[in-house]
C-alpha cells in the first residue's frame, strides 16, 4: 500500500512534499524534482517556517476528544515565483497543510502542494488591468455628462441645468421636452451620472426608430419561440437597464398598445417578456423626452392620457439654440477647442463677419447642427481664423436675403424685428411676474391666471431673467410689493 501510495504520489503533475515535525523529508515527489529547480533543503525549511504558523493558528480548534473537527483543518497558502524546467519562471500557489498525530493530536507532519498557477495570474492580472481601465473610463463618460460640461448663460439653459440638478439624486421620472438636436439626450445622461444608479446601466432606445411590430421586442425582450424566428431568447431594453436609467426617447411614437404595457411598468415596476409567462421585477428609473407637442397629442387621443400623467412628473424644457442665441460664442468657442483636440488643429476662432452670419440664422438643427457646422468648418480651414467665405452657403444665402430685403442691418441686426422681439418678451415677462405676484408664487395658479399650460408657463418663465424673478419675490416676502402677501405653500420659482 505504501509503494502504491508513493506511485500515485510520483504521477501527480502537482508537487507534493511532507516534512516531518523533527525536520525529517518524509515525501518529495517527482513533480517537485523534475519541474521546479527546489532543494530538500529548501523545501525542509520553508515547511518548518511554516509549521510555526499554523500551530500559531490552530488553538481552539478542537473538538471534545481533543483532536480537530473535520473541516476545521487549518492550511496557510503562498504564492512566489520559481524556476521551471525549460529555464523559464512560473507563478505557482503552495498550500501548506497540518496532518495530525492520531495519538496526541499534535502536529506531526506539514504536507505541501506546489500548483502552478501561471495561467490563473495572468487572467486576474488581466481582470486587474481592466477594473483599471473600467474605472478609468467610468470617470471618464462622468466627466463628459457632468452639468458643467453642458454649457450656456442664457435664462432658459439655466433653469433647465437647475432643474436636471435637483432632480439627478432622485428616482424621479423625468418628462424632457425640446426640439431635436437640443441635447435632450445628454441631459438624460447627465442626470444618470450625477445619480446614485451612475454604476449601472444608461440604455437608450429611440422610440421613433422601430416599427410597432418590433418595439415591444426591443423594449420587453422575448422567449424563445416567441414569434417566427425567434431560435433563442433575447433581453429586453428594460432587463438591460436594471438597476439603471432606461432612456425612451420621442416616447411620444409608442403605438397605444405598447403605451398600455409601459403605464404597468411605470406604475407596478414589472413586465413579461414576449412569449413569456414569468412575471419580472423592472428596478430601473425612467426618463423621457419629445420633440412634439404632448398635450396636444392627449387631445387629439393619440397619446394615452393616464400614461402622460406618469410621464410628465418632473418636466424640463430645454430651450432652442435660436432662443439662446447669446450662449452662441461659448459654444462655438467650445467645440472649436474640443475639435482641436482631436483633430490636431490650431483653429482660434472666427472673424467678426462669420460671428454675424452665424447669430443671424435660425439653426433649425439646434446644438447638433451647429457642432455638425463647426466640426466642417475645421476640417475644411487652411487658416487659423474662420471667414465668411468659409460658412457653409445654406447659412450665408440666408444672411444675403435678410439683407438684400431689408430685414437685416449692416451691423447685423434683423431690422424692425429686434425691437419688436424685445418690446413683445418685456411685455410677457411683466404678464408673468403680474400673475406669480397675484398667484403667491404659485406656478400653477399663475398659469392658470394667463390661462396657459403649466409647461408653456414654465417655457415662458425660463425667459424671466433670474434676478428679476429673485428680487420681486424678496420684495413680496418683505411686504413691499403691493397687494402681494408670501403664499406659505406657494412652490420655488425654478
Amino acid at each position: 500500500m505504501k509503494y502504491n501510495l508513493e506511485y500515485v504520489l510520483d504521477s501527480a503533475l502537482d508537487g507534493i512534499f511532507i516534512v516531518a515535525s523533527d525536520h525529517r523529508l518524509v515525501l518529495f515527489n517527482r513533480a517537485c524534482e523534475e519541474l521546479y529547480q527546489l532543494s530538500q533543503e529548501d523545501i525542509v525549511n520553508k515547511a518548518l517556517w511554516k509549521l510555526q504558523d499554523l500551530k500559531k493558528i490552530l488553538p481552539g480548534k478542537r473538538s471534545d476528544n481533543g483532536k480537530p473537527a473535520y473541516g476545521e483543518l487549518a492550511s496557510k497558502k503562498e504564492r512566489m515565483i520559481l524556476s521551471h524546467k525549460g529555464n523559464k519562471e512560473v507563478w505557482v500557489e503552495t498550500i501548506y497543510t497540518p496532518i495530525y498525530d492520531q495519538n496526541n493530536g499534535e502536529i506531526a507532519y506539514v504536507m505541501g502542494v506546489i500548483k502552478d498557477i501561471s495561467e490563473q495570474k495572468n487572467l486576474e492580472d488581466q481582470k486587474q488591468v481592466l477594473l483599471t481601465q473600467l474605472s478609468v473610463l467610468r470617470k471618464d463618460i462622468e466627466s463628459k455628462y457632468d452639468f458643467s460640461k453642458i454649457v450656456g448663460q442664457s435664462s432658459g439653459i439655466l433653469n433647465a441645468l437647475e432643474l436636471a440638478g435637483e432632480v439627478a439624486k432622485q428616482n424621479t421620472t423625468v418628462f424632457l421636452s425640446g426640439e431635436s438636436g437640443t441635447g435632450k439626450e445628454l441631459f438624460a445622461k447627465a442626470i444618470h451620472y450625477n445619480s446614485h444608479r451612475a454604476f449601472k446601466p444608461f440604455i437608450a432606445i429611440n422610440c421613433s426608430a422601430f416599427p410597432d411590430t418590433l418595439i415591444e421586442s426591443e423594449l420587453f425582450g422575448y422567449e424563445k419561440g416567441a414569434f417566427t424566428g425567434a431560435e433563442k431568447a433575447k433581453p429586453g431594453k428594460i432587463q438591460l437597464a436594471e438597476g439603471g436609467t432606461l432612456f425612451l426617447d420621442e416616447v411620444t411614437e409608442m403605438s397605444l398598445s405598447t403605451q398600455v404595457k409601459l403605464l404597468r411598468i411605470i406604475q407596478e415596476r414589472e413586465f413579461e417578456m414576449l412569449g413569456g409567462i414569468k412575471t419580472l421585477r423592472a428596478d430601473i428609473r425612467i426618463i423621457t423626452s419629445t420633440n412634439v407637442d404632448i398635450e396636444k397629442m392627449v387631445r387629439e387621443g393619440k397619446f394615452r392620457e393616464d400614461l402622460y400623467y406618469r410621464l410628465y412628473v418632473y418636466p424640463i424644457f430645454i430651450p432652442p439654440l435660436r432662443d439662446r442665441i447669446d450662449d452662441l460664442e461659448v459654444l462655438v468657442n467650445t467645440f472649436i477647442n474640443k475639435l482641436n483636440q482631436e483633430m490636431g488643429k490650431q483653429v482660434q476662432g472666427l472673424t467678426p463677419e462669420a460671428w454675424k452670419i452665424l447669430k443671424t440664422f435660425k439653426w433649425p438643427g439646434n446644438i447638433r447642427e451647429l457642432q455638425n457646422v463647426i466640426e466642417r468648418l475645421i476640417i475644411l480651414s487652411k487658416n487659423p481664423i474662420i471667414g465668411a467665405n468659409e460658412i457653409p452657403g445654406y447659412i450665408k444665402r440666408e444672411y444675403d436675403e435678410n439683407v438684400s430685403s431689408g430685414r437685416l442691418d449692416v451691423g447685423g441686426v434683423l431690422a424692425g424685428k429686434f425691437s419688436l422681439d424685445k418690446s413683445v418678451e418685456q411685455f410677457e415677462n411683466n404678464l408673468i411676474v403680474d400673475a406669480l405676484k397675484k398667484s403667491g408664487f404659485n406656478k400653477t395658479k399663475a398659469a392658470r391666471i394667463l390661462g396657459l399650460t403649466r409647461s408653456t408657463f414654465r417655457y415662458k418663465l425660463a425667459k424671466v431673467p433670474p434676478q428679476r424673478l429673485k428680487l420681486v419675490k424678496e420684495r413680496s416676502i418683505n411686504g413691499e410689493a403691493l397687494g402681494v402677501s408670501h403664499h406659505p405653500k406657494a412652490d420655488h420659482l425654478s
